[in-house]
């Protein structure tokens, strides 16, 4: 029973390494803020506005910049020092949201305030998060990424178990004693912006070894040399067309829960907050099971069991709006959490070891791309539900998800065969060494 244990929890053994328990310490404090904001913003959007399709306004606002600049940023990220762009990205999200909440506190805040720093929000996070996705790497052994993904993924699971409660629980308590609900929106925001600045006092801290550098003439040459590797390499397209379907389909619905909660369930602040956080348990028990029997498993199997899945409970998440049972919604929301994590950790450990090092911020930055689509899907979310209804909006989203995951493994061998590209890239990465 002792080494059963052992296994199931030696994936936290890489913490052990100082310079990445600094980080992953940083990115916790980073992703509650991130997580935190979306519950705020929707709060306060829906309450001046009353309207579903604002919703997806400000996750478009946050979008289009980081689809411009996630390429240019990862392509830096091979060529310059990361943790630059990091401290950058940080320190800018930490201004903008404390200005926010300043103007939230003065009573002056509008719905275009909302919606310009979700734009800035934008920019800064496209800076910072190929860079992220270039340093982790740089500070595991290759034999640990498996172990650093699930760990990272956890960070974005398990910050929604109460992450979405430093959202509410502010504009909740404070409204609650003061009757004033936009001053509780103020100190949360504030707090979210403390989280910001945690990820970028970190990373001042932590030492990268030597890494191989992009070696193109200029910047430009740089992301053309990205771009022609992936179209090189089918496999990449395919990983990064399942994450977009997921963050574009699939995840809207994220966007769309404060309106299924107050106009569907009839939930307030609290109710809202309760949801995400069963998607945040839900993702820490699919971290869990994926650190602990990862390993051992088909990542052709957990890459398209858990795209699969994840579909099926958003469709059931969406049907059940019919029903409006809460028990339920609770159950496919902790469902989907832990899906989307045994997927995005298959995935991402599998990105890992294909690319080379020296082209791991631009491919990763791609993949920033194909996730800041996804706030779109939020928007063409919002007018389907707008036009139609929230839960068929929802449901629609799930079902989309499932029909892109059956295309990729019916029409592709190298996602279904995926185990042997791993062992080509093992070798080629042990002969590098």
């Amino acid at each position: 029973m002792r080494d059963f244990l052992a296994r199931r929890f030696e994936f936290v053994s890489v913490l052990r390494r100082r310079d990445y328990r600094r980080y992953w310490l940083g990115l916790v404090g980073s992703v509650t803020s991130q997580q935190a904001l979306m519950t705020a913003q929707g709060w306060l959007l829906y309450d001046i506005t009353g309207e579903v399709v604002v919703l997806g306004y400000v996750a478009a606002a946050q979008a289009v910049p980081a689809i411009v600049f996630n390429l240019l940023a990862g392509a830096l990220a091979d060529r310059l020092d990361p943790r630059r762009l990091i401290v950058i990205g940080e320190g800018v999200a930490t201004l903008v949201i404390a200005a926010l909440a300043t103007l939230v506190l003065l009573g002056w805040v509008e719905v275009w305030h909302v919606v310009a720093s979700a734009f800035l929000i934008g920019i800064s996070t496209s800076l910072d998060q190929p860079a992220r996705r270039v340093v982790w790497p740089a500070l595991v052994e290759r034999q640990q990424f498996m172990f650093a993904t699930a760990l990272n993924q956890s960070v974005w699971n398990g910050t929604r178990t109460f992450s979405p409660m430093v959202g509410a629980m502010p504009i909740a308590i404070v409204g609650g004693i003061t009757g004033d609900f936009h001053l509780g929106a103020a100190v949360a925001f504030y707090l979210i912006a403390g989280g910001f600045a945690t990820m970028a006092i970190a990373i001042l801290t932590i030492r990268l070894p030597e890494m191989r550098r992009a070696t193109g003439r200029t910047l430009l040459h740089d992301i053309a040399d990205g771009l022609g590797f992936v179209v090189r390499h089918r496999i990449f397209l395919l990983l990064l067309m399942m994450s977009f379907s997921i963050g574009y389909f699939g995840l809207s619905y994220q966007w769309l829960l404060p309106a299924f909660a107050k106009d569907v369930l009839g939930l307030g602040p609290e109710g809202l907050g309760l949801l995400q956080t069963a998607s945040g348990i839900g993702g820490l028990a699919g971290v869990f099971l994926s650190a602990s029997f990862g390993q051992q498993q088909s990542k052709a199997w957990m890459l398209g069991g858990g795209a699969g899945l994840l579909g099926l409970s958003v469709l059931l998440f969406g049907v059940n709006g019919e029903m409006q049972w809460y028990w339920l919604a609770l159950a496919m929301a902790a469902a989907s959490g832990g899906l989307y994590a045994v997927f995005q950790t298959a995935s991402n450990t599998l990105l890992n070891l294909l690319v080379p090092t020296e082209f791991r911020g631009r491919v990763m930055g791609l993949r920033g791309v194909m996730w800041s689509l996804a706030p779109l899907g939020a928007l063409q979310a919002g007018f389907v539900a707008q036009y139609t209804s929230t839960p068929f909006a929802i449901a629609l989203g799930g079902g989309a998800v499932i029909a892109v995951t059956v295309f990729a493994f019916v029409f592709s061998a190298q996602v279904r065969g995926i185990h042997r590209l791993v062992e080509e890239a093992n070798a080629r990465e042990g002969i590098r060494v």
